[in-house]
């Protein structure tokens, strides 16, 4: 073998060694690359399952306040009921207070104590009256079911709150939880290595 034929010999090796070298890069480079894409993958289904997530949440938040909304349309319907009904024993504790002043003291004390009584309870107030005295139709009612009503009426109010606290409570929720979806992250692209020229091309 001649000198000239030793000589290209060594330099095919040499570029033989050095293309193998840098296809071990590329294979390591590769590696690296497809665990990327499976932990952008791994991230990709936890943002899709929290999105999945949260759009559940939004449905059932959004069920909730419909039935509160209904909830508080019912209380308040029924809140003017009671409220119309307590006008109603209003104008009787009126006419029995009429009643009352007309009559002769024939039991003295007793009388006198009834119309205190009456007088003294803040709920039979005459300005607060809006019905017609003279209504043949009107119900009778007793002080301690006047007093239950107010009672029940009290409760209802405050139960027409707590409602319309929660309403908004839960629409604030839903409007948090619609600007809490994360996004998904980038892509980043690797860029491409530059092309190297072949050492047997060079020869």
């Amino acid at each position: 073998m001649s000198e000239r034929e030793r000589q290209v010999m060594k330099k095919l090796k040499e570029v033989v060694d050095k293309q193998r070298d840098e296809i071990r890069a590329k294979d390591r480079e590769l590696v690296l690359k497809n665990e990327d894409v499976e932990a952008l993958q791994q991230q990709q289904n936890r943002l899709m399952k929290i999105n999945h997530d949260l759009r559940h949440r939004i449905t059932v938040v959004e069920a909730q306040g419909k039935s509160l909304i209904e909830q508080k349309v019912e209380l308040e319907a029924y809140l003017q009921a009671k409220e119309q009904e307590s006008g109603n024993m209003r104008v009787e504790i009126s006419k029995m207070r009429e009643r009352l002043k007309g009559e002769p003291m024939q039991n003295g004390e007793e009388t006198k104590e009834k119309t205190e009584a009456i007088n003294e309870d803040p709920i039979f107030d005459p300005e607060k009256m809006s019905i017609d005295l003279k209504d043949s139709s009107r119900p009778r009612f007793t002080l301690q079911e006047l007093r239950d009503v107010l009672h029940e009426r009290n409760e209802l109010k405050a139960k027409v709150f707590m409602l319309q606290e929660e309403l908004a409570y839960y629409k604030s929720e839903e409007a948090d939880e619609e600007n809490k979806v994360p996004q998904s992250s980038p892509v980043i692209n690797p860029k491409p290595p530059n092309p190297q020229e072949s050492g047997i091309k060079r020869l």
